[in-house]
């Protein structure tokens, strides 16, 4: 389902919002359908008391297998950041059942100018790569790509909110960190900033 977007406007609209459309379309599916909505990433952050509420609601009744953050080109031109979240309905969310997040923003389509969004050769690759990390026919996916993990109705229900770099760094990102910093030390200096990091006297900022 694609559900009217930004329909919300004001508090007394919150029956309008995409949440509301999930949650209606959810309690309409016989128990144990799949259900996977595709809505801006702002609806799985639920910001508001009443989105808030439609979450819990949705996990008391509902299952939320996974969600996936797609690229910020997918509705070329439109300037809306969506998301597939995908639901089983009729079934409560387990307390300890693990769902999926998923980070697809590279997913071989591109920008061509003149053109719009376009496929690349890597698109049917990575399209078979996500579908096999999530039905788990592949468990050796970085946690850059997926995170799997249990979910509160508070948490930002993305891959962004749940996801941890578990990559060491290596020596040469550290050696990159220093430079970066110290450009920025030298830049803020030669502009007369230097009291930000105690370098000559007080009155630079004045």
């Amino acid at each position: 389902m694609n559900p009217p977007y930004s329909q919300a406007k004001k508090r007394n609209d919150a029956e309008l919002s995409e949440l509301a459309f999930t949650e209606h379309l959810l309690d309409s599916v016989l128990p144990g359908g799949r259900v996977a909505v595709i809505v801006p990433v702002s609806t799985m952050i639920g910001k508001t008391k009443e989105d808030k509420q439609k979450k819990s609601d949705i996990l008391k009744h509902h299952t939320l297998e996974g969600v996936i953050s797609l690229n910020k080109n997918t509705f070329y031109g439109v300037g809306t950041v969506p998301c597939i979240a995908v639901f089983t309905a009729g079934e409560p969310h387990p307390k300890d059942k693990l769902a999926k997040f998923i980070n697809f923003e590279d997913d071989g389509w591109i920008v061509k100018m003149h053109v719009g969004l376009v496929d690349t050769e890597r698109a049917k690759d990575r399209r078979q790569y996500l579908l096999d990390c999530w039905h788990g026919r592949r468990r050796d996916f970085p946690s850059a790509f997926m995170v799997e993990t249990t979910v509160e109705a508070g948490d930002e229900w993305l891959h962004s909110f749940y996801y941890y770099n578990d990559e060491t760094p290596k020596d040469k990102n550290f050696v990159e960190s220093i430079a970066d910093y110290l450009t920025f030390e030298a830049n803020m200096i030669f502009h007369g900033r230097g009291y930000l990091f105690g370098v000559g006297g007080g009155d630079e900022h004045t």
